[in-house]
Formats: C-alpha cells, structure tokens, sequence
C-alpha cells in the first residue's frame, strides 16, 4: 500500500481521522481525508481505504467497492480527552447534542450516556431534524458551524476517533501490527490511565468516572490494581477479585500490603518492575508502572497474568502477527503421483513417522521431491494446522542465517529494526520447520543448531531471555552427510540429533516405471486438461527415448521437458517425434543407426542437413545449384519447403549475412549421428 485514505461525508470528520492517523501511521505510509464533495480520484489498486463509517457506503463508493476496493469500516469512539467541560455540569442539566447526521449524532449521545456522562438530558440536532429545543447549552461533536443558533455555553469534545480495534485492524492490513503493536497497547492504556488522572476531590466526579473506569477496568482479562503513593487500592477489576476469592468491599480502599503482603512493595518510584508471584495456587507474573499524574493522584498500577496465559497469547500473537501468511494449502500424501512399488513403501513408513514427534531426515538427490514429502508429513501430523516454514541454508547468505532463524532485539546490529523481529523458529512455534540443503549449513551454525534440537530453547540476537519453541523439525539435505562428516564438513553430533527417522527419496531413474503417470500429470497441468495421455501426444520413438534417459534433474526436470514439450506441441499443431524432445534427451537417446535418422527424417533432409553442415550454412540457392550438380532431384521451391520444415523442427536457423541458413546445435546432432 502507498496511501492510507480516510473518507468521510463532511470534510471536518474527514480532516480530524486523517490528523489521528497521521500521527499514527505518518511515519510508514501517506495519509489523506477525501469527504464526498471530493473526486474519488485515488488509486484503489494501492490505497487502503478507511470509511468513517458503514452507512456511508452509498452508489459511487460502492462502484469502487466493486472493482476491489480495499476498505475497513471503521469503528468510532469519544475521545476521553474532551469530556473534562461536561463532567463539570449539573446533574439533569439539558443540552442540544449537535452533529452531521442523524446516524451519528444519536450514536454520539449513546456513547456519552456509556461513558457515564448519563446525568444529562440530551436533545438531538443535526441538519434537517424536524424539532428541536432552543437551549442555552450546545455540545457539538466537532461541528461548531452547524449549530442553528447563538448558545450561551457551547462545548466542543472534538470529532469522534477511530476506536483502538479498528487502528489495530488498520495497522494489520498495512503489514504494521508488529512495529506497532506494543504502542497502540501503550496508547490505550495511556488513555486509561488519562481518565483515571481526571478523578479530583468531589464526590460526584469520583463516582462517574469510577463507574466508567470500573466498566473498562473489568473488559480486561488481566487482573489490575490502582494504588495511590499511600498505598490505598482504588481500583481493581472482577479478574482480580476472583483471583483472591475476595469482593470489592475487602479490596478498594484497603492497603495493598495487607491484602498481598507477599508482593514486593518498593519505595523506588523510578523505575517500573516485574516480578512473579503466587496467589490462590496460581503462579501470576506481575508487571508495575508508575502513574505520576496530579499530587494525590500519583501511584502505581499493577497488572497480574496468570503463566499459563502468557503463553497462550504469546503464541496466538505469533499466529497473528506472523511476517509470512501461514499457508492451509500444504501438500498431503495424496498429492503425490506414483505407481513404482518403492514410493509405496516409502509413503507407508512417512505415514507412520507424520504420527511423531521426532526428528525426520530426508535424504535425496535435487529434484526428486523432498519437501514435497516434508509438507505431506506435516498436514498429515497433529500440527497440520499449525504453521509450516520451510527455510533453504543453500539460498540463505551465511551473515544472516542466526538473525532470520533466530531473529533479533531491536538496535542489536546496523540496519535492525528498532523493535526488532522474531525468528523463522519462534514462526514455526507449534508447527513444523523445515531445514532444507542441511548439508550447506556452516560448522558454527551447526554447533547452535545443535544447541536449539537439544533445548528447544531460542535467543535472539542482542537478547538474554531464552524463548521456548515448540516446533517439530524436518531436515533434508542432497548431500551424503555420512561422507560429509568423513571429510570434517559436517558434525557427527548434530548428524545423529537429526537422523532419528530417516528417508531417502529415490531418484527418478530409480522409479522409471513412474515416467508415464507423471508425464500425463504434467502435460495436463499445462495443457490445462486438455492432454493427458503422453502416448497421443507423441510417438514410441519419442516416448522410449524419455525412459531411455536417467533424468538427472528427477522429476522437477521431467516437468521442465513436459512444458517445453506443450509448449513445441502448441505450435506445431501435430504428433511430435523424437527431433522435437528437449536436445539434453535428444543428445542421450537418438540411435546412431543411419536407417532409422532417415526414416524419422528422410533423405532429401538428410542431404539438406548434411550440406549445411560441411558448408557452415549456405541459403537455398545455392543449396539448389549444388543438388543441380549432384544429380538430386529436388528444385528450389522444394528446398525452400524442407528448409521451413527443418525450423520448425527447430534443427536450423536463418541468419542475417551471407550464410544464410545454418545448423542448430539439434541439427548438428541429427547431421553427425546419419553419418555414423
């Protein structure tokens, strides 16, 4: 995305998102408000769209929702910052609620009453409204310039903001939830704390913004404790309740020494702390943060999470915010095309080694689909929902195997993320890794690696905390690791941490019974159903050529030369023979004897052929003159009719010059191989 759009029916509520979303997500992405008076002019291809809200979607929005406009609804609050002026009114004071529309000016006034600001009396104005009072109190959301006339008190709480959910969904979609995660967290529990700072001295404020704190404090599932620099508790939550099996009355207002004298209390108010803690039986680990607000004000809050918990969300906020798409596609056992009696037992043993826990070695030449195999393992494993991340050590830069396997803290190398990345470990947590080419990873990486199968432990580079993986690993390699280790290249150790279940894929002239069914699987791939059966496709010649051939590239080349063959195939509009195989086969497998190139190719091509070859190339007159001279009965029309025959076939090829026609590599080969 390179643009985030705010669009909004008037230009104000339009103005106001786009300003808290700039302040946001400016320092990522462009942010602009459009309201409706404006060109919907922006490119839908590369803009994320947020709509102030869902009744706005009207004809021309919807033309853009139709050509796949990326859009979110969003989700639209009070800003707590400017409510200070109506908590300040008398009880049963009436006012005129202003604002746009009626949608929204009724949605303003519900939120109101939810924050506990439900003591006055609200009467609704937006343009159009049939009736209204004429009251000396006008609070308008944003929209001072519609009020209908001149109030003697007017108090402005701004335009509505885009609720925490909605920024959080925002900073999904733009790939941003983990650079920003733990902010957009700080944000709503600066605004928390932001309300709490408002309570004073007077009863009546007490109370409100108690109820409307005590609402918010008991939506959180951790357990939370105000504590005023005296000590005194003066706001918990249900969670917390529950946890000392105790009610608000035997809390709120009690010391917090008495009511968990096993807690540090420290007269350090400079520094935040951890620590962990039992109560009831449960094992909670306690975060502290000092609140320095307005004299009395000040204190400490308390967050208690039970252990359990923790790592519950830790792993759903690995799901969540993972850098690569967790993939629910993933080959299975059923995906693999085979007839050869081998395959059959080698399915039956991964079967039973997908039912495990334990280390899989896949040993095999390139190409003969090992991680195929090891995504077949996974999806038929306990994890198959799980994610599964593969990593290749031969395509992956020595510098940088730790930092993308084990990630990183934020500023711990030059060019790091500031708030640093996980690693393709901690991804997989749950799942599968797959550690591909093996064999190409360096001896020091092996010595960690090492360490990692052993403890199921990970850090990060720049960190002291070890994170614990739950992964289970599947490594490959085409390399002979037994004679790698003969030669010093490969530890021993690590070699028999990860050869517990052993596989060796067998290369594809092991299994040349297979050639056929995936042949016909191929050409039907690319052909899109159209072929599939490799025998109407080509002749014998051309087809005992392909088993003839040890495909040292297995199965991955044997797809390449059925695509080259459709694609040759598509052309030609005809059977194809041996001359059209790909020229690796042609090379292997056309049979020297002079009768059968003849057959394929005829002699007058053959002499054609021949010529060109001695010559160097030559063009068709010339060609012409020499048959004259040889006594061959062919004319110039009929040379030029072999020679477009012989390109076809893709044997020669015309040049620019006096050469004129000359022998491809194919041709060559067919040329030397008649004479023989």
């Amino acid at each position: 995305m390179e643009r985030l759009i705010v669009l909004s029916p008037g230009k104000t509520t339009a103005i106001n998102l786009a300003i808290q979303c700039r302040n946001i997500f400016g320092k990522y992405i462009k942010v602009e408000p459009y309201c409706f008076s404006d060109d919907l002019d922006f490119d839908i291809s590369s803009s994320l769209v947020v709509l102030s809200s869902p009744s706005i979607i009207n004809d021309r929005i919807q033309v853009l929702i139709d050509k796949g406009l990326d859009y979110i609804i969003g989700r639209r609050v009070i800003h707590h910052k400017h409510i200070q002026e109506l908590l300040d009114l008398p009880r049963a004071s009436e006012v005129l609620l202003v604002n746009d529309r009626e949608e929204t000016t009724y949605q303003a006034i519900a939120q109101l009453k939810a924050l506990g600001v439900n003591y006055i009396k609200y009467y609704p104005y937006y343009p159009g409204v049939d009736s209204y009072p004429k009251l000396d109190i006008a609070v308008t959301v944003g929209e001072p310039r519609l009020l209908p006339y001149e109030a003697k008190k007017i108090i402005d709480i701004g335009t509505r903001q885009l609720d925490i959910t909605t920024l959080a969904d925002i900073a999904k979609r733009l790939g941003l939830i983990e650079v920003l995660g733990d902010n957009l967290s700080s944000h709503y529990l600066n605004e928390i704390i932001g309300l709490l700072n408002q309570i004073n001295d007077d009863a009546k404020e007490m109370k409100i913004i108690g109820n409307r704190l005590n609402t918010v404090a008991n939506c959180l599932p951790k357990a939370i404790l105000y504590v005023r620099n005296n000590g005194n508790i003066i706001v918990s939550n249900k969670v917390m309740y529950d946890l000392l099996g105790a009610g608000e009355k035997d809390i709120i207002g009690k010391n917090i020494k008495d009511v968990l004298p096993n807690l540090s209390i420290s007269d350090d108010k400079d520094n935040d702390k951890d620590e962990i803690v039992s109560i009831g039986g449960n094992t909670l680990f306690v975060t502290s943060n000092v609140i320095e607000g307005r004299d009395s004000e000040d204190g400490i809050i308390y967050t208690f999470e039970k252990s359990e918990e923790i790592e519950k969300n830790e792993h759903i906020i690995r799901r969540l915010t993972t850098r690569k798409a967790i993939r629910t596609d993933h080959y299975t056992f059923k995906d693999i095309i085979y007839e050869a009696n081998s395959m059959e037992e080698l399915i039956k043993r991964a079967k039973i080694f997908a039912n495990t826990d334990s280390t899989i070695l896949i040993q095999g030449e390139n190409g003969t689909g090992k991680e195929l195999f090891a995504q077949a393992i996974h999806s038929a494993s306990k994890r198959a929902s799980e994610p599964f991340v593969p990593v290749n050590f031969a395509a992956m830069p020595t510098n940088l195997i730790e930092s993308e396997l084990f990630g990183y803290e934020g500023g711990s190398f030059t060019g790091a993320i500031r708030s640093g990345k996980r690693g393709l470990f901690e991804e997989a947590h749950g799942g599968t890794i797959f550690l591909d080419e093996i064999g190409d990873a360096s001896l020091d990486f092996q010595c960690t690696l090492l360490r990692v199968i052993q403890e199921r432990q990970i850090r990060r580079i720049g960190g002291t905390k070890e994170i614990p993986i739950n992964v289970r690993i599947i490594a490959a390699t085409n390399k002979d690791l037994v004679r790698e280790i003969n030669k010093g290249n490969f530890r021993s150790d690590l070699y028999y941490r990860l050869n517990v279940l052993p596989l060796r894929m067998p290369s594809l002239r092991e299994r040349k019974s297979d050639i056929l069914i995936l042949s016909n699987h191929f050409l039907s791939m690319y052909s899109k159903g159209k072929i599939t059966d490799i025998n109407q496709f080509i002749n014998k010649d051309a087809i005992k050529a392909l088993y003839d051939y040890d495909w040292p590239g297995n199965i991955r080349q044997l797809e390449n030369a059925m695509e080259y063959l459709y694609i040759i195939g598509s052309e030609e509009g005809m059977k194809l023979n041996i001359t059209h195989l790909p020229e690796y086969v042609l090379n292997n497998s056309i049979n020297p004897n002079k009768s059968l190139i003849q057959e394929v190719l005829g002699d007058e091509m053959i002499w054609i052929l021949n010529k060109l070859m001695n010559s160097n190339g030559c063009g068709r007159r010339h060609l012409s003159e020499l048959a004259e001279k040889e006594n061959i009965k062919l004319t110039e029309s009929q040379i030029r009719s072999l020679l477009n025959t012989a390109k076809s076939l893709g044997l020669v090829t015309s040049t620019a010059g006096r050469n004129g026609t000359v022998l491809t590599e194919k041709g060559h080969i067919a040329a030397s191989s008649s004479n023989n």
